[in-house]
């Protein structure tokens, strides 16, 4: 409470604003020495210490900044990347928008265990994927203290393990950096009340940058209702040579969702519910000391030591009791086994996962011509340590007359696992100019992890895996133009292509329930397993991007990512809740991507068009709620849409005046189950839906702003599974995740220098 006062009072009585350009250009030197530009210099290792110009960088690496974020309303990262970035999509398989499953180009970040997760995520040089899961929980990263972003395509060996699709990297802001106050507050659909603050100042050698973000929403269905509590601040110390900056995040979180629901009953009613709750409760510190050094102005060191620690807690509903002999329901309090005795129709499990990360990270980076030649050298390395303490427990339970459970018995812990984690990388990479207008990359990285298991009810889960193995990345960029010296009509034309490796360990939930005769729940029972084997990712990409003007910007790109030993979570046979980890051989995700975007006089605007085609390419046997599948190659991965594309302009239709909107439109998916492609079953529909935003200066100091979403109303879904219907006798359906409808919002936002 004390906390959430007090950010209260920071968001609703301080006043606030962004640093003008002449703020800027007052620190130029110190931003120039140690920050990022805002574009055309993408970090090209986790640290982001240094990084190459863009035409150097051969891969569609995807950038965006604060005013990015703020433009579009973004409630989240997340929501802002499905909403702008091209090849990310959301499942809300939650249905709380703190909680999505994000895809890119067919990969995932989730916060859901079991997930098959493929993208790793990095906040200053913080991977902040959660050891336990590899999962990634959106609610921690501080939104308003996000300076920019690189989302970064392929198995990039140089952002470590488990990056198999594609590598986020955010930065955070800094006083030097975002100097001045801002404030905003907003309220509107759904009981919806936000509150952001941030300041940011310098004076000589040191600067601080704070930020409080509060979120408090009662959910468009019931038992959804959710309170996000976010914290960031960071101080640091510069002079000509060295930069030190120490930061911290917190967050205390309480997030609700209902998943998805029977077709039949959203057919009747959009707000419908299986069962509840499922209710997470997610608790963050994480302390981050960066450094850097010059020791000339063609070699640096950088480096990094922090610790993250995050508590999670969560109570799920799940029909059928605890033991698992609930076959027939009689009505909402009274199950039959299969002798006809009275077991409870319900349960609810409650999980408790305690996670403390801690690294150290440093490269060196040398940016001596060789043979007069401008090149660019970075080795380095680091070494991770992750413990997990899991413990569930489990109690029986009765549906209320709103499919809500109530507990009939005490809760029994039946697991207890603690895991340790270490995580040991070294990689190198260098990018050399043969010409002014021919640029060759050669990367490595080599990663070892070991995972050990510590059972702390008995020995059957005690076990030690050990994984490693070295990823190499090649590539190129061409400018045809500057080889000509030609400079327009077409400007700063680039042709690239280049070839990655990445390489992901089994996590230790994958690796404690990986045996089909002793299924478990998520995370519900452990056993001791057969191993699984490391999943290795090799990716090709071939692109071209340039510009006609600021106002016509364009990027084209293909790939190909080729998985094996690919680990998916299934169902048990017949089993609506338990299941295991398996490899399942070969997969494949490869597709196309369009990107337009430009600014004209007072118009901002952008297209993505995104074609992925994720496929299983092996014979394989795999489970759903109903049964045994059986997959071929060419059958396509469920829960993945071929086709998006994001639209969204903003335009400035009097001084200080601003109107803006965006469409997202995501094509049909195979419900997840439905592996193998059986017409039994139907898609989710494909959607679209429109956004629109208004923003008005009343003053240099004060801005009015106005944001609808789904204005038309319609009705979509996002995400399928298929399952049992409890309520109707078991039958099989498709269970469906729907959109949140039409809903609005308005606030005021104020800065001051």
């Amino acid at each position: 409470m004390i906390i959430r006062n007090t950010l209260f009072a920071l968001a609703t009585i301080t006043p606030v604003a962004y640093a003008d350009n002449a703020a800027t250009e007052n620190n130029g030197n110190r931003l120039d020495a140690f920050e990022l530009p805002d574009v055309e210099v993408i970090g090209t290792t986790p640290l982001g210490a240094t990084g190459l110009s863009r035409e150097k960088v051969s891969g569609n690496v995807q950038s965006a900044e604060d005013e990015d974020i703020q433009r579009h309303g973004a409630l989240s990262l997340s929501d802002f990347m499905n909403r702008r970035l091209g090849s990310v999509n959301i499942n809300d398989n939650q249905n709380n928008p703190f909680q999505p499953d994000v895809t890119y180009r067919g990969f995932n970040a989730s916060p859901l265990l079991g997930t098959p997760i493929g993208l790793s995520v990095y906040q200053d040089g913080v991977r902040v994927n959660e050891a336990f899961g590899d999962t990634v929980n959106w609610d921690l990263i501080p939104k308003n203290a996000i300076a920019n972003i690189d989302l970064i395509p392929g198995s990039n060996p140089l952002f470590g393990l488990n990056t198999l699709g594609g590598a986020l990297s955010v930065r955070t802001k800094s006083g030097f950096s975002h100097a001045g106050t801002r404030a905003e507050a907003y309220g509107g659909s759904f009981g919806r009340k936000a509150f952001e603050a941030e300041h940011g100042g310098s004076k000589g050698d040191f600067d601080w940058f704070l930020s409080g973000n509060i979120f408090e929403d009662d959910g468009w269905r019931p038992f959804t209702k959710s309170a996000v509590h976010q914290a960031f601040g960071k101080v640091g110390w510069e002079n000509g040579n060295t930069d030190l900056d120490l930061s911290f995040t917190f967050a205390d979180n309480t997030l609700n969702g209902v998943g998805p629901v029977p077709i039949s009953s959203l057919n009747t009613d959009r707000r419908a519910i299986f069962t509840a709750p499922d209710a997470l409760q997610n608790t963050l510190f994480f302390f981050n000391l960066k450094a850097e050094h010059r020791f000339t102005d063609e070699l640096s060191l950088a480096g990094n030591a922090y610790y993250r620690g995050n508590t999670t807690k969560s109570v799920n509903s799940n029909t059928g009791n605890v033991d698992e002999t609930c076959e027939t329901l009689i009505n909402l309090t009274q199950c039959a086994d299969s002798e006809g005795a009275i077991v409870a129709p319900a349960s609810n499990v409650a999980n408790l996962i305690v996670q403390d990360s801690s690294g150290i990270n440093l490269q060196l980076t040398s940016t001596t011509p060789i043979l007069g030649m401008e090149n660019q050298m970075t080795v380095g390395g680091g070494y991770n340590d992750n413990s997990t303490d899991f413990t569930q427990s489990a109690q029986d339970a009765v549906f209320s007359p709103a499919q809500a459970t109530i507990g009939t018995t005490p809760f029994a812990t039946d697991v207890n696992v603690k895991s340790d984690t270490e995580y040991a990388s070294i990689f190198a990479t260098n990018t050399l100019s043969v010409l002014p207008w021919l640029n060759a990359n050669a990367s490595a990285g080599w990663n070892k992890a070991n995972v050990t298991l510590r059972d702390q009810v008995g020995t059957a889960l005690n076990g030690n895996h050990t994984f490693d193995r070295l990823n190499p990345s090649a590539g190129f960029t061409v400018n045809p133009l500057k080889a000509l010296d030609i400079q327009s009509p077409l400007e700063e034309l680039t042709v690239y292509g280049n070839y990655n490796e990445g390489f992901r360990t089994p996590t230790p939930i994958e690796l404690s329930c990986a045996d089909p005769n002793a299924p478990c729940s998520l995370p519900n029972s452990f056993t001791s397993d057969p191993p699984l084997k490391p999943v290795v990712s090799k990716t090709f990409e071939a692109g071209v991007r340039g510009k006609f003007s600021d106002a016509l910007k364009w990027s084209a790109a293909l790939y190909h990512s080729r998985l094996s030993n690919d680990i998916l979570f299934v169902n048990a046979p017949g089993s609506v809740v338990s299941g295991f980890f398996q490899n399942v051989g070969l997969t494949q995700r490869q597709g196309a991507e369009l990107g337009l975007n430009g600014n004209w006089k007072k118009l901002n605007w952008y297209l993505n068009y995104s074609f992925v085609d994720a496929t299983y390419q092996t014979t394989a046997t795999l489970n759903n709620a109903l049964g045994t599948v059986r997959v071929k190659p060419g059958n396509r991965i469920p829960g993945i849409p071929q086709q998006t594309v994001k639209l969204g302009a903003e335009y400035e239709i009097l001084k200080g005046w601003f109107f803006g909107g965006d469409l997202q439109y995501a094509s049909s998916q195979y419900l997840r189950g439905n592996d193998n492609n059986s017409s039994q079953f139907p898609k989710v529909s494909e959607y679209a839906i429109v956004n629109l935003n208004t923003r008005y200066a009343v003053t240099k100091n004060v801005e009015l702003f106005a944001m609808a979403r789904n204005v038309f109303d319609a009705n979509y879904e996002t995400y399928g599974i298929i399952n049992q219907n409890f309520f109707k006798g078991g039958r099989g359906e498709a269970f469906l995740g729907p959109g949140a409808p039409i809903s609005g919002w308005a606030g005021v936002r104020v800065k001051f220098d």
